[in-house]
């Protein structure tokens, strides 16, 4: 249970975002893990399903992606082409209990050459690999895909349709980005931030993480805020480590919410939930 959304932007980078909620085997839900991480030169996954195949695929697409010597980069497409052959094996060697819960991984990317059309602007990309198969599914720029249940989860599923197919919503997204590096993907972060709190869907966190991915680096943050009554305060862009550093300017009434300790590995989710005696058998993103 999980959702994992990513948009390739014509503004030179991709951008995504997962949350961060883990789904056990007796039904118990814990906000605790990471779903999104790079795994190659200006290439970020995040994954949905079974954790342990998650993980597995995460690494698969990691080697996959920095088999070439450092000042080399993959292109997009020839990884997208080539890597669900070792997606299928992988998934193939796993149990039925695992298998049970499928995989689907979500990967952001830009080109290491090619522009799109602004030498400033370099292409980029959004691929969706779903289990048992995993063949490629190109998300279109102007597009936004997503894999987990808030795939299927119906207000969810609106935020994705509206931005795809109403003109006037992504010119306002646009528009964030006007002087501020990154906004376009932090206005969308805030829509749907804005949904999960209010809507709180099965499974599903309001804690987020977003990436970009521009030519030349992978930027990871939160979506950290402060929440006053009605008003919302969050950084526009990726300025999350200033934005951190305000919690003693807090005003009367104010919250800070903020991202948990979460896991970034297998073994630290077992870990996690080990400290709150759960067991993370069957656990699924």
């Amino acid at each position: 249970m999980t959702w994992v959304v990513g948009t390739p932007t014509m503004f030179g980078y991709g951008f995504g975002l997962s949350d961060i909620r883990v789904t056990l085997g007796d039904g118990s839900e814990v906000d605790c893990l990471q779903k999104i991480y790079p795994v190659a030169r200006w290439v970020a996954a995040g994954f949905s399903g079974s954790v342990k195949i998650g993980f597995s695929l995460i690494d698969s697409l990691s080697r996959w992606g920095n088999l070439l010597e450092e000042s080399c980069a993959m292109q997009p497409a020839i990884l997208a082409r080539e890597w669900p052959a070792s997606a299928r094996k992988i998934f193939e060697r796993f149990p039925d209990e695992e298998r049970r819960a499928g995989a689907s991984v979500l990967m952001i990317s830009t080109d290491p050459q090619e522009d799109n059309g602004n030498p400033d602007w370099p292409l980029s990309f959004v691929h969706i690999f779903r289990s048992p198969d995993f063949q490629a599914e190109e998300v279109k720029v102007h597009q936004m895909g997503s894999i987990g249940s808030g795939s299927v989860y119906e207000q969810c599923r609106a935020v994705i349709d509206k931005f795809s197919q109403s003109f006037e919503r992504r010119v306002f997204h646009m528009k964030a980005g006007g002087g501020s590096p990154g906004g376009m993907g932090t206005s969308i972060g805030h829509d749907l931030t804005t949904l999960l709190m209010r809507a709180h869907p099965a499974g599903i966190s309001s804690h987020l993480h977003y990436c970009w991915v521009y030519r030349g680096q992978i930027l990871i943050e939160t979506n950290n805020r402060i929440i006053n009554g009605p008003w919302t305060i969050s950084p526009l862009g990726h300025t999350q480590d200033q934005f951190d550093d305000r919690d003693e300017t807090l005003d009367e009434g104010a919250v800070a919410f903020r991202m948990p300790p979460v896991a970034t590995t297998w073994d630290e989710l077992v870990e996690i939930l080990r400290d709150r005696g759960l067991n993370c058998a069957s656990a699924v993103a």
